[in-house]
């Protein structure tokens, strides 16, 4: 199997090109890299266009969040105000808008995530020669690992499309109860449909509170000079012996997360 950063050099055009020349003054011979400066340029510009990609993330998200509240707003008011002359379809219209909105929303910010990543791995590719590895290092407090911010919305904008989906079924139910009639007995009790309700809200905040930040394959770095896992004879860090971020999640400690590339 090919190494993901060969793979990465052969795609992108940005392969190292070491050429090797001997100083006039000194005799000594070193090696210049030709292409440094253009992976230098690349990682400037993958910076800034993942900082434009999480702009544009929230700005989709609250378009979609807007999108709702208008169609939540409107089929609140054709039911509170319904008329003879307003056709019954019109809040299953709504509805059915709703679910549209809602799902086009979670879409959205699942590609908008999509291309956020894709901008990070240039970063991950890039950044060493440069940066070290910032961007692939994180910090961890006593508390532990906390929430994605972008993978709770992006399970928030799933729960929204359930809840549309319930609002469009009590619609066509209001529209013909015969629909409603054919469910079993003990579906048409409100103890159970208040039941279902409450057990919808109990696994959706579940949801939420499991979308922890994911660190796949990713190694810890205590705090603890002596705990740090060295090459025989150095005091260089082996990261090969370093332990799971699980590990030291579960001593409550500071420590740092060590990352490869994503591949």
């Amino acid at each position: 199997m090919r190494d993901p950063v060969w793979a990465y050099w052969q795609t992108t055009g940005l392969t190292p090109e070491k050429v090797s020349f001997v100083d006039e003054k000194t005799g000594a011979v070193g090696e210049i890299d030709q292409r440094a400066e253009a992976r230098k340029a690349a990682l400037s510009r993958a910076h800034e266009i993942r900082k434009f990609e999480i702009e544009l993330y929230w700005k989709r998200a609250s378009h979609f969040w807007l999108l709702q509240a208008a169609v939540f707003t409107a089929i609140g008011l054709t039911w509170r105000f319904s008329s003879p002359s307003l056709s019954p379809l019109i809040p299953v219209a709504l509805a059915a808008l709703g679910v549209v909105t809602a799902f086009a929303g979670y879409l959205s910010a699942k590609g908008s995530k999509f291309w956020q990543e894709n901008w990070e791995h240039h970063i991950d590719m890039l950044e060493d020669d440069f940066e070290g590895r910032l961007h692939k290092t994180a910090y961890v407090g006593k508390d532990g690992i906390k929430w994605s911010v972008s993978g709770v919305n992006d399970r928030l904008a799933f729960c929204f499309f359930l809840f549309w989906l319930a609002i469009l079924t009590s619609a066509i139910f209001a529209v013909d109860p015969a629909w409603f009639a054919r469910l079993p007995d003990f579906l048409r009790a409100s103890c159970v449909q208040i039941g279902a309700i409450l057990l919808a809200m109990t696994v959706a905040c579940v949801a939420l509170w499991f979308r922890r930040t994911k660190f796949e394959g990713a190694k810890g770095v205590p705090y603890e000079v002596e705990e740090v896992p060295t090459h025989e004879g150095t005091d260089c860090m082996d990261p090969g012996q370093l332990p799971k971020i699980k590990k030291l999640a579960n001593l409550k400690k500071p420590f740092l997360v060590r990352r490869e590339p994503k591949t």
